[in-house]
């Protein structure tokens, strides 16, 4: 990271174009608060009031939070917001508070804040040039922002607009991802080990207003309960559906002895709860209920001594912000928080910027709030109130933070923390993938199924998405050809007179899987006509019988339009490439393999070394950014590894292949981070939210921790080495074990 002196900040606040700050302040604004502002401007047709709020930007999230951004000056500041509240208030909105930000230093901003609260009742906030220096200092994202924005007015910036050598990434500065990734080299079982009990807590959870007793029986579909998890747990489609039904199964069973703990109803296929069972849930959670009341009512009691003053309504409300703000704050840092209350951490950075916002935050999420229900003092004494919290909780307030800790935790384990998340989507799109002939033809076979089943597909899609560079080599071109010249004669030598009286049975045993998947999807809807139909939906058939230049084009047309791949040629692969190396390593390969064609070992010879070559020619051992090597080799293939150990320590130990599983698991079938926002925000302060950190083994708590220790004494410079070994290991780990594999 680049950082941004004092005085070049002030020469571009005052060079650059009103409209071109606004625009960089709601980036700036997305990247702090994960929001999503809308423009207000032109709501009148012209008048005045759509002139006055043409600046204005809406919180598509958070309902009656509006942002002010503006180049105005800090003699006008005060008019400005005024303005702005008077606009919108007589546009028919009602503004629970305003964000102002601009491009000037507004060192008297209490006065803004006071004026238009007595004046509006409306909470105002105030973001300057000083919290912009402070956020581009300590954000990567908001930093490069810079950058990209402002190059052009200050000519020496324009090289550091580009990706910069030796800067420290935002996930550097935080230990979550150092942690997590520590974590998932550890323990290469973790998931395996908790996602049992995690999908049973969240069954009774899900069916708690189910009941046997009523007429008619108030029961839960199946279909309704995948629903309802999907919608409740972040990482549901990786982490909990997978083992749905034999959860349900087990759960349901009878056990001589014990109370009934599910009840199914075969018919409906649907499920409740009986009496007993809910009795016991409620008996259990009888304890966290006891402390959520017990931290509710110590953090009443710490505003009552802040705001003695205060209405009770208030105090009330400020109460119910305190307590969103501490979960809010535990859904975005709650490995930092939990390493921090353990004594992992010496420091934290809780500073008043990052609490407030935490507390604005939960103020936009209330609903039902009018404008004057917090004052200034109120809101005051709750940042004050928030502090005191983390930094000398009481016993009642640790007792429940251990409970937020846990599961937070828990949630990290399982890449349900946002910052993992975008950590993951950070690295993907950086890669530069060359994608191997065995994916490919899996993902052709593909084409018939249900969308969200094609694994492959879906897995280079979303890679393209996330910026990724999928690279169709001549090779792989060659070898995905010829694979499909040889399934079309197998195909009309010992099938097709045969098509009418084969069996499901007979087809399964076929081990070429493009046969299997045209004798499965010809009778479905949409599926293939006939086999040439199949055929023809990729290239000219008559073409791919005679080998032709035309069959060549045809498909690499195909590939390169279906799944957005970027050509290489041979001569494009060989490039800085040891010819020699090659040809020896191919030698080694056709007489370990005698089976294969020559030509297979002297493709996958060349991808080997063309993937060294590519981070070298591209400099990616320099890029110490901490997302590890961006070139490699996609493919299930790992035969050739064995021969190549001597090759791999030549090159630090990091091989050439990186597993298709990393980017299905950790990229792929990962959630939205917003979403996950959404999701761990709503379960964390329920009961069963609180409950399953439970499951959080003490091992894997441990490893977490010390991973969080563990980088608190290095400084960041190693940090980022460190992570980019851990990542690398990673993407190539032969050994880690996965829910969801191709």
């Amino acid at each position: 990271m680049l950082h941004i002196k004092n005085e070049l900040l002030n020469y571009v606040a005052a060079n650059v174009p009103g409209a071109k700050f606004e625009n960089f302040a709601k980036r700036l604004f997305e990247i702090e608060y994960g929001h999503h502002f809308t423009p207000l401007g032109g709501v009148h047709d012209g008048g005045a009031d759509g002139v006055l709020l043409s600046g204005v930007q809406e919180c598509v999230e958070e309902p009656n939070t509006f942002a002010q951004l503006s180049a105005t000056k800090e003699e006008t500041a005060q008019t400005k917001v005024d303005q702005t509240v008077a606009a919108l208030l007589k546009s028919g909105r009602t503004p629970i508070q305003v964000i102002y930000a601009t491009s000037e230093r507004i060192p008297k901003q209490d006065r803004i804040v006071a004026h238009i609260f007595k004046k509006y009742k409306v909470l105002a906030a105030v973001r300057d040039l000083e919290w912009i220096e402070s956020l581009i200092n300590k954000n990567n994202a908001a930093n490069e922002a810079f950058h990209r924005t402002f190059s052009a007015e200050v000519s020496h910036l324009v090289r550091a607009a580009a990706p910069l050598q030796g800067k420290v990434n935002e996930f550097v500065s935080d230990p979550t991802v150092f942690a997590y990734l520590s974590h998932q080299l550890s323990d290469r079982f973790a998931q395996d080990k908790i996602h049992k009990p995690l999908v049973d807590a969240l069954i009774y959870w899900s069916l708690r207003e189910t009941d046997p007793d009523l007429t008619p029986p108030q029961l839960m579909r199946r279909a309704e309960l995948v629903v309802k998890l999907a919608s409740v747990f972040p990482n549901a489609k990786s982490i909990l559906l997978p083992h749905l039904d034999e959860r349900l199964v087990e759960l349901a069973r009878k056990r001589p002895g014990e109370i009934e703990r599910l009840r199914y109803y075969r018919k409906e296929d649907a499920f409740c709860l009986p009496f007993e069972m809910r009795e016991q849930l409620a008996t259990e959670a009888l304890v966290e209920v006891q402390a959520q009341e017990a931290f509710r009512a110590s953090v009443l009691s710490r505003f009552a001594d802040l705001a003695p003053n205060a209405s009770s309504t208030e105090a009330a409300l400020c109460r119910e912000l305190v307590f969103d703000a501490v979960h809010l704050y535990f859904v975005e840092q709650g490995l930092v928080l939990a390493a921090f209350l353990e004594k992992k951490l010496e420091c934290l950075d809780v500073t008043d910027q990052v609490l407030e916002d935490e507390l604005r935050k939960a103020l936009s999420g209330r609903s039902g709030i009018k404008p004057g229900d917090i004052t200034p003092a109120g809101f005051g004494a709750g940042l004050r109130a928030l502090r005191g919290i983390f930094y000398e909780p009481t016993e009642e307030e640790r007792r429940y933070l251990d409970y937020l800790s846990r599961t937070s935790m828990l949630f990290n384990t399982l890449q349900a923390s946002p910052k993992v998340i975008e950590f993951f989507n950070n690295m993907a799109g950086q890669y530069r993938l060359l994608v191997g002939t065995d994916l490919i033809v899996k993902a052709l076979a593909e084409s018939y199924l249900p969308e969200q089943q094609r694994q492959v597909t879906n897995l280079l899609k979303i890679a393209v998405e996330l910026g990724s560079t999928l690279i169709l080599g001549e090779p792989v071109l060659n070898e995905v050809l010829t694979h499909l010249h040889a399934v079309d004669l197998e195909y009309r030598n010992h099938y097709a007179a045969r098509e009418p009286y084969l069996s499901s049975a007979s087809v399964a045993h076929c081990n070429r899987i493009l046969i299997r998947t045209y004798f499965h999807a010809r009778r479905t809807p949409g599926g293939p006509k006939s086999w040439g139909h199949l055929v023809n939906s990729i290239l000219d058939p008559e073409a791919l019988r005679a080998k032709s230049t035309k069959a060549f084009q045809d498909l690499r047309s195909f590939l390169m339009l279906r799944f957005r791949m970027k050509w290489e040629s041979e001569e494009d692969l060989r490039s800085g490439v040891d010819t020699r190396s090659v040809d020896a390593l191919a030698q080694r390969l056709i007489e370990a393999r005698p089976e294969k064609h020559a030509e297979l070992s002297y493709n996958d010879a060349l991808m080997t070394h063309a993937v060294y070559a590519g981070r070298s020619s591209r400099g990616e051992a320099a890029l110490h950014d901490g997302f590890g090597y961006k070139t490699w080799w996609l493919t299930k293939e790992v035969t050739v590894l064995r021969m190549t150990g001597s090759m791999v320590m030549d090159h630090g130990g990091v091989p050439y292949i990186m597993r298709p599983e990393f980017l299905l698991n950790f990229v792929v079938l990962a959630p939205k981070a917003s979403a996950v926002r959404d999701q761990f925000r709503d379960l964390l302060p329920t009961t069963v939210g609180l409950q399953l950190g439970t499951h959080l083994s003490t091992a894997a708590m441990d490893s977490l921790l010390a991973g969080a220790e563990e980088w608190a004494s290095y400084p960041p410079e190693r940090i980022t080495t460190m992570m980019a070994d851990k990542a690398n290991l990673l993407m190539h780990d032969k050994f880690k074990q996965y829910i969801c594999n191709l």
